[in-house]
């Protein structure tokens, strides 16, 4: 398994879709995922620890986990297919099938790691060889040429 950290959250301004781009904790690879709004601003709010005036669906799913489990739980992302992201919240032995971006989501509420399986690094990575800013930068200018078509389906379905 993979650890994973947020890297950042990039919005491209003339069609408003958000990239989400998570970063191999120990390493240089980084996987982008485009999300939709609500996810996006889930995530985001979580990041900028933004509390709501009453909990929203992943803060009832983190708070109903933290009372409820026992065990710490695990966010991973296991697999793409066909430009399709595909992942698990895995309860003791529940292993329930999860959209990422709602894992990311959910994860940084909790807080718990957000893990990917080597599969995934290794097909869908990309790879930045340059320093931490330099391949920030780098993949900034990568995602400003780049369009939700190139990675399959939209992000309704694939984040």
């Amino acid at each position: 398994m993979v650890l994973l950290e947020v890297a950042e959250i990039r919005t491209k301004p003339v069609s408003g879709a958000a990239v989400l781009l998570l970063r191999e904790a120990d390493g240089r690879r980084h996987l982008a995922l485009w999300i939709a709004d609500p996810e996006k601003t889930a995530i985001a709010d979580a990041i900028n620890e933004t509390e709501p005036v009453r909990p929203l669906t992943h803060d009832l799913l983190a708070r109903a986990i933290a009372v409820l489990c026992e065990e710490e739980p695990q966010c991973i992302i296991t697999k793409v297919e066909d430009g399709i992201w595909f992942g698990e919240l895995v309860l003791g032995d529940m292993r329930i099938d999860a959209r990422p971006s709602d894992l990311v989501a959910l994860a940084l509420r909790l807080p718990v790691p957000i893990w990917c399986t080597e599969e995934v690094i290794s097909t869908a990575g990309i790879l930045l060889d340059a320093g931490p800013e330099d391949a920030l930068e780098e993949f900034r200018h990568f995602l400003d040429d780049v369009s939700p078509d190139d990675f399959g389906p939209g992000p309704s379905t694939s984040g």
